[in-house]
This record gives C-alpha cells, structure tokens and sequence, in this order.
C-alpha cells in the first residue's frame, strides 16, 4: 500500500510539471493578413544549451518551417523578400523542486513520517519563437513555450513544443 501511494504521489508530481505553457503577445495593429513570406533570422544571443547545437537549430527551423507553410505561408530566398523575419531562442535550465514527506496515522492518532521529503532534479526548457515585420523592423508577435523536458532526449520535446508555440500564429486567422 505504501508503495502504491508514493508511485501515485510521484506521477501527479510528474504530470503536473509535465505539461508545456505556452504564451503570446503580438501588436494588435498589425494585419497578419498581410504577412504571406518569411526568413530564418540568425540569433545574435549566444545562449547556452540546445540552441547552440546546429543539429538541433536545424531541426527546429525544419519544424518551424514546416509549420509555417501548413499556415499558407513560404519561404523567401532573401531576407529583403520576407515579410516576416523568424528568430528562436532555446534554453535549458536545470530546476529542483521539493516532494514533501509522507505521514501516517496510527489507530489512536499516533502520526509518524513514513518517507522523509526529497529533492526532485529536473530540466525545464524554453523555446522563444519571435517573429519581425521586416519593413517596420518591428517585433509583431512572440511565442513562448515552457515546459518539462524528458531526461532521456530534452530536444524532442523542444522540438515538438515548436507546434504548441507556433499554434495561435497568425492571431485572427
């Protein structure tokens, strides 16, 4: 029985930081409607983590670009084509947090710790995907998405968050 209520209090640990958040802001004068061209961007940030990896950086502007055009919009061969420059950001950061200690009770309301608290580790990433009017060199929409990242491959789950993030682009639409 103890170990069925500490794999349940695990799991709704787990779950509840399992799930990705993701957040807009955008310039509500702008006419996304407008915007039907883009061009990959290169960060100037030099952050650490993932996207400092060129196969990552790779395979997320794929999915960028990929989701883009399922959006009715294509790529422009040069950024003085583009309506719209595309910058991402990804980091990742080691987080801790703190499972509490279980407790029982006995028959006559005797209460003893039956598992003492501990640390839990985790990586938490965020993928930042902004998005620039190239005319009015002007920030039009920002995405955000931040979540828990598997152990075993954190890319994966960076790489997929790029369809939640990129989801209510173009607002309106």
């Amino acid at each position: 029985m103890k170990r069925v209520v500490s794999v349940v209090v695990a799991l709704l640990l787990f779950t509840a930081c399992s799930s990705m958040r993701v957040s807009q802001q955008y310039d509500e004068k702008t006419d996304f409607k407008a915007y039907w061209t883009f061009f990959f961007k290169p960060s100037k940030a030099d952050l650490p983590g993932p996207g400092r990896n060129p196969l990552f950086t790779k395979e997320v502007l794929a999915e960028i670009r990929t989701v883009l055009e399922r959006k009715g919009m294509s790529e422009a061969s040069s950024p003085e084509e583009a309506d719209l420059l595309v910058h991402f950001y990804a980091m990742v950061r080691n987080q801790r947090d703190f499972a509490p200690p279980v407790y029982r009770v006995g028959r006559r309301g005797r209460v003893w710790q039956a598992r003492p608290g501990h640390p839990v580790n985790y990586k938490e990433g965020t993928l930042v995907i902004d998005m620039v009017d190239r005319a009015g060199d002007e920030l039009v929409w920002q995405g955000v998405g931040q979540g828990v990242l598997d152990r075993r491959d954190p890319s994966s789950h960076l790489v997929d968050a790029v369809k939640e993030v990129l989801e209510p682009f173009p607002p309106g639409k």
